[in-house]
Protein backbone atom coordinates (compact mmCIF):
# COMPACT_ATOMS: atom_id res chain seq x y z
CA UNK A 1 0.00 0.00 0.00
CA UNK A 2 1.38 3.30 -0.83
CA UNK A 3 0.96 5.94 1.77
CA UNK A 4 -1.02 9.22 1.05
CA UNK A 5 0.14 12.90 0.88
CA UNK A 6 -1.94 15.71 1.69
CA UNK A 7 -1.89 18.62 -0.69
CA UNK A 8 -0.37 20.45 2.24
CA UNK A 9 3.20 18.96 2.43
CA UNK A 10 5.73 19.94 -0.24
CA UNK A 11 8.89 18.43 -1.39
CA UNK A 12 11.60 20.54 -0.10
CA UNK A 13 13.76 20.77 -3.07
CA UNK A 14 16.84 23.14 -1.61
CA UNK A 15 19.36 22.91 0.82
CA UNK A 16 20.36 25.88 3.28
CA UNK A 17 23.64 26.03 3.61
CA UNK A 18 24.10 29.32 5.85
CA UNK A 19 24.81 26.93 8.71
CA UNK A 20 27.71 25.32 6.79
CA UNK A 21 28.82 29.04 5.63
CA UNK A 22 28.82 29.82 9.25
CA UNK A 23 31.00 27.39 10.79
CA UNK A 24 33.16 27.95 8.42
CA UNK A 25 34.18 31.39 8.90
CA UNK A 26 34.05 30.48 12.04
CA UNK A 27 36.78 27.91 11.80
CA UNK A 28 38.92 30.48 9.55
CA UNK A 29 38.89 33.14 12.20
CA UNK A 30 40.22 30.40 14.28
CA UNK A 31 43.06 29.70 12.47
CA UNK A 32 43.62 33.38 11.28
CA UNK A 33 44.14 33.91 15.35
CA UNK A 34 45.82 31.11 16.13
CA UNK A 35 48.73 31.25 12.70
CA UNK A 36 49.30 34.92 14.37
CA UNK A 37 49.92 33.98 17.64
CA UNK A 38 53.04 30.92 17.05
CA UNK A 39 55.81 32.66 17.01
CA UNK A 40 57.93 30.95 14.58
CA UNK A 41 61.75 31.51 14.87
CA UNK A 42 63.89 31.79 11.87
CA UNK A 43 67.80 31.83 11.37
CA UNK A 44 68.63 33.96 8.37
CA UNK A 45 70.66 32.46 6.08
CA UNK A 46 71.83 33.54 2.73
CA UNK A 47 71.70 29.85 1.20
CA UNK A 48 73.95 29.58 -1.86
CA UNK A 49 72.57 28.40 -5.26
CA UNK A 50 73.06 25.06 -7.42
CA UNK A 51 71.52 24.34 -10.78
CA UNK A 52 71.47 20.80 -10.12
CA UNK A 53 70.38 20.91 -6.39
CA UNK A 54 67.77 17.86 -5.75
CA UNK A 55 64.03 18.66 -5.11
CA UNK A 56 63.71 17.65 -1.74
CA UNK A 57 66.14 17.11 0.96
CA UNK A 58 65.82 13.78 3.25
CA UNK A 59 64.92 13.39 6.31
CA UNK A 60 67.45 14.00 8.83
CA UNK A 61 69.17 16.83 11.20
CA UNK A 62 69.36 20.46 10.43
CA UNK A 63 72.97 21.72 11.24
CA UNK A 64 73.09 25.50 10.62
CA UNK A 65 76.24 28.23 10.72
CA UNK A 66 75.40 31.99 10.20
CA UNK A 67 77.08 34.55 8.91
CA UNK A 68 78.55 34.89 12.59
CA UNK A 69 80.08 31.39 12.73
CA UNK A 70 77.11 30.28 15.80
CA UNK A 71 75.96 26.98 14.95
CA UNK A 72 72.71 25.50 15.54
CA UNK A 73 71.38 21.97 15.49
CA UNK A 74 67.53 21.44 14.80
CA UNK A 75 67.23 25.45 15.72
CA UNK A 76 69.07 25.67 19.22
CA UNK A 77 72.55 27.24 19.37
CA UNK A 78 75.05 24.41 20.62
CA UNK A 79 78.90 24.33 20.84
CA UNK A 80 80.80 21.91 18.75
CA UNK A 81 81.33 19.59 22.29
CA UNK A 82 77.29 19.75 22.35
CA UNK A 83 77.25 19.22 18.34
CA UNK A 84 78.89 16.25 18.47
CA UNK A 85 77.71 14.89 21.82
CA UNK A 86 73.98 15.01 19.82
CA UNK A 87 74.85 13.64 16.78
CA UNK A 88 76.87 10.57 18.79
CA UNK A 89 73.78 9.76 20.36
CA UNK A 90 71.65 10.07 17.35
CA UNK A 91 74.16 7.60 15.40
CA UNK A 92 73.87 4.95 17.99
CA UNK A 93 70.53 4.85 17.62
CA UNK A 94 70.06 4.76 13.71
CA UNK A 95 73.32 4.53 12.27
CA UNK A 96 72.22 5.95 8.83
CA UNK A 97 71.49 8.93 10.54
CA UNK A 98 71.68 12.21 7.66
CA UNK A 99 72.56 15.51 8.72
CA UNK A 100 71.82 18.52 6.29
CA UNK A 101 74.55 21.15 6.73
CA UNK A 102 73.44 25.06 5.95
CA UNK A 103 75.96 27.37 5.96
CA UNK A 104 75.71 31.01 5.02
CA UNK A 105 77.30 31.82 1.37
CA UNK A 106 79.72 34.52 2.97
CA UNK A 107 81.17 32.11 5.97
CA UNK A 108 84.22 31.33 5.20
CA UNK A 109 85.50 27.97 3.31
CA UNK A 110 87.05 26.79 6.73
CA UNK A 111 84.31 27.07 8.67
CA UNK A 112 82.29 24.94 6.78
CA UNK A 113 84.95 22.17 6.20
CA UNK A 114 85.41 22.55 10.13
CA UNK A 115 81.80 21.47 10.35
CA UNK A 116 81.93 18.73 8.13
CA UNK A 117 85.08 17.39 9.90
CA UNK A 118 82.68 17.63 12.92
CA UNK A 119 79.58 15.75 11.95
CA UNK A 120 82.20 13.33 9.79
CA UNK A 121 83.52 12.98 13.42
CA UNK A 122 80.59 11.75 14.82
CA UNK A 123 80.13 8.93 12.74
CA UNK A 124 78.06 10.73 10.33
CA UNK A 125 78.49 8.86 7.30
CA UNK A 126 75.55 10.79 5.05
CA UNK A 127 75.13 14.21 4.80
CA UNK A 128 74.08 17.62 2.81
CA UNK A 129 75.27 20.62 1.88
CA UNK A 130 71.73 22.66 1.91
CA UNK A 131 71.84 25.69 -1.59
CA UNK A 132 68.58 26.31 -3.60
CA UNK A 133 68.42 26.61 -7.71
CA UNK A 134 69.21 29.53 -9.21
Amino acid sequence: MAAATSADEEIISSINITPLVDIFLVLLIIFMITSSVIDQREIALQVPKAAHAGQQAPKASGLVVDKEGNTYLDGQKMDSASIAAVLRAAVYRDPDHQVLIGADRDLKYQNVVDIIDLVRGAGITKYALKVVRP
